[in-house]
């Protein structure tokens, strides 16, 4: 099973694990909402995977 975020913006980030799932978000907000990256911890960020099959 695969492990997703989706972005209120419509990106969808997934991959196999939640730390790689977590990495692809965190380089979306950077570029895309470079405003919330001092707002959001990596921990909090990691509560929005889901388990997808």
């Amino acid at each position: 099973m695969s492990r997703q975020i989706k972005c209120e913006c419509g990106f969808v980030a997934r991959a196999e694990t939640d730390d790689e799932v977590v990495a692809q978000i965190e380089g979306h907000i950077r570029t895309a909402h470079p405003d919330l990256v001092e707002t959001l911890s990596r921990d909090e960020i990691a509560t929005w995977v889901e388990v997808v099959e």
